[in-house]
Parts: structure tokens; sequence; C-alpha cells
């Protein structure tokens, strides 16, 4: 389910990703002085299993953007266009993506500060986002999963079929994006990126929400990457991960940060991940065309093979990408930092004009060949020839391998 809406629905909203970049949130300071440990033992203490906690976290960017929506980029005369170039089956996506998509809305990460009260254990997963005027929750159980607009009072909830256990919750957490509001996940996701792509040192002590933790220091091995280092903090305690910033090449200041402040390792009360709808909203529920929640039904099936799930994965993938962008082939050069996502072509059903809208200008440089849109962490090239390259690289990367 989240793995369709997330990898394929929100292509459209290609020019946020175009847009995204990241802030400085400075990591408390405070004289430590921890029992030395290496880079084994702190990836070793990593994988160790925290059976409970809640805290606020706090997620930051510094690039100057504007806080954006989608609604703010598009005429009416495009987002008609849009609904007419969707798919059947998929015009309903469009208002959700234009006006409120609930699920990238409500853990954007595309620019300026979110305070996000974040609950986990082996029940669930619960973010809530702490706007000045308004909150919004996501919220993750073994039955469903709900996101909840206190503004406008509308809920987006879909079941969640057959018994979910914790690997599966901490999956699914990952598909729909949420574990960008855990510092924890976030820094796994990390770490496995930088597999024999970067190296890892132990930097100095420090306190992060309150807690005695160690630094990870991962430089990464590449020559184009627009990250110069990750400092990834870890509970000199229990091993969670408790903090996550982001340096760029291309500025002094911290690019990206998300970030304990404070902490509990009191397992949450199970209701905190139950949800009713308030009274008087709006209830809707995620659906899919037929021929896609069929394939959907059938991965539920207990006695599929790893071999068949995959597969059938494959399938609706492909399927999708059939449906959704006709004539798109994308691919992926390079690995780890060096990766850039390729494609012939952007979606049809993609607004172009919105990319010349006055927001974006100013991340907006025309090079030869092409037009390039860029942040300190990333670069997105279009080619003169429709073609697309997008990384966290250097520009000049990026024109090398449209060249080729």
């Amino acid at each position: 389910m989240s793995d369709i809406f997330t990898k394929w629905v929100p292509s459209v909203t290609v020019a946020g990703v175009i847009a995204a970049g990241a802030i400085a949130l400075p990591m408390q300071a405070s004289a430590v002085d921890l029992p030395e440990r290496s880079v084994a033992e702190l990836l070793a203490a990593m994988d160790e299993s925290v059976e409970g906690f809640s805290g606020s976290v706090t997620k930051t960017s510094n690039l100057g953007l504007p806080e954006l929506e989608m609604s703010q980029m598009m005429s009416e005369e495009m987002i008609a266009d849009m609904e007419e170039r969707m798919p059947e089956g998929f015009e309903d996506f469009v208002p959700q993506l234009v006006e409120q998509n609930p699920l990238t809305d409500a853990i954007s990460f595309l620019a300026g500060s979110d305070t996000i009260r974040v609950y986990a254990s082996e029940e669930g997963f619960r973010a809530q986002i702490l706007d000045p005027m308004s909150q919004r929750d996501v919220i993750v159980n073994k039955d469903a999963f709900y996101s909840y607009n206190a503004k406008t009072n509308t809920v987006l909830t879909r079941s969640i079929d057959g018994e979910v256990d914790k690997p599966s919750l901490d999956e699914l957490n990952s598909e729909i994006e949420l574990d960008l509001t855990n510092p924890d996940e976030l820094a796994s996701a990390l770490l496995e990126e930088a597999e024999g792509k970067a190296t890892i040192t132990v930097g100095a002590d420090h306190r992060v929400a309150g807690q005695d933790a160690y630094r990870l220091v991962v430089t990464p091995v590449s020559e184009v990457s627009l990250v110069e280092r990750i400092d990834i903090s870890v509970d000199a305690n229990t091993g969670l991960g408790l903090g996550v910033q982001v340096y760029s090449t291309e500025q002094s200041d911290v690019a990206f940060s998300v970030a304990f402040d404070t902490i509990s390792y009191d397992t949450p009360e199970a209701s905190i991940f139950a949800f009713s709808p308030p009274p008087g909203a709006t209830v809707e529920t995620l659906e899919f065309p037929t021929e896609v929640e069929s394939t959907l039904t059938e991965l539920q099936r207990e006695d599929l093979s790893d071999t068949e799930k995959e597969a059938l994965l494959e399938s609706l993938k492909a399927d999708m990408q059939a449906e959704f962008a006709p004539g798109v082939t994308a691919d992926t050069l390079g690995e780890g930092f060096d990766t850039v996502l390729t494609m012939n072509q952007l979606p049809e059903a993609f607004p172009l004009e919105m990319l010349e809208n006055d927001i974006l200008a100013d991340f907006t440089t025309e090079v030869d060949g092409g037009t390039v849109f860029g942040t300190p962490l990333s670069n997105t090239l279009l080619t003169d020839a429709g073609e697309v390259y997008t990384g966290a690289v250097s520009v000049e990367y990026l024109l090398e391998l449209a060249s080729n």
C-alpha cells in the first residue's frame, strides 16, 4: 500500500523535491567524557532494540526557502490539465496532492522548521507535527494507518490486513516516510547507505536531549557528492540514534538536522496508537484502482514465498509505471552518495509549467544543454531533450552523465 503511494503518486511533486534542502540545529554543547568505544561497538549498540520511547523532535533547514505548498505553485488551469492526464482511477489523488497530501504534508521536509512529538513501541508509531495554529497526526498501528489534519478536520486512513509484527511496522513506517521524523530510523538508513561508501569515525562526546551521547562522523568517499559529512549522535546508554546533522560541501552551516530535544524511555501506553476521528471530521479511505487492490490483496497471502512476493511487487510496480507514467523509463547510476536517478522524460501528468513559478526562480540555473534546480544538498538537471538526472551530487557530474 504505502510503497505504491509514496513511490509513484507523489512523483508529481518532483518540483517540491527539487526545492528540498535543509537547516541548522546545533547539538547541545556540554563537556562529556565517555569511555572510549569503537565504531564497531557503537554500530552494534545501535542494532539493539529499544522497547519503546517518546519525545520531542525538531527538524530544521537553512536554505531561505519559503514554506512551499503545491497550491501556491499551480494555477486552476494547471490542476485541470493534470487531472485530465492522470490515468483512470487516479483523478481523485490530484486534489490531495495539490491542496493537502496528508502524508507528504505531515512529514514535510521542503523547508522551514517542524516540531514533532513521536511515540514508538511494539504497538505502533505516532508522529504529531505541531504547528503554531494547528496539529497534524500520522499514526500507524497493527490495524490501520491514519493521517489527521486538525486545521481542515480531515482524516485519510487505510486498514492493514493480516497480523503485523514489529519488523513489519518498522518497514511500514519507513515506506510512508515516518522514519524521517525518527532520528534513530534516519540514522540507521544513512549508515546503511554509507556502508562501503564512506569512512566512519568516532567524534567528540556530547549531550543530546539530556542524554550522554557518542558521535559517529560519516564522511563520503566521493569527489562529486554534495554531502561533506554526517554527524550521528548515539545514546551512550541505549544505543538509540538521538540526532542527525548533514553538512553540505556548498555551505558552512548545517544543511539538515533532525534531533530529539527531549526523550523518555518509558514505553508509551497502547492507547496512544489508537485513533478515532473527531466529531465532524471528513474521513477518506485511501483506495486504488481495482487491479492494484487485487494485487495488494494477493500480497497478504501467508503462503507466499519471499520470491513470489518480490515477483508480485515488481509486477505491480511495472503496472503502476505503465499506467501512471507511460513511456517513462527510470534507472539509477552509481551507488551510495554518488547515486543519480535518471528518467528518459518526466511523467506526462507532471505539471511542467510549475517549474516556471517565481517561487523556484532562485533555485533555477540555465546551463548548456538544460536547466538545473539546485540546493546545497541536491541538484536536478532537466535537459533540453527532456531527460531528468537528479541526485545529491554536483551539477558538473550531472552534466557529465547526461553527455555520455
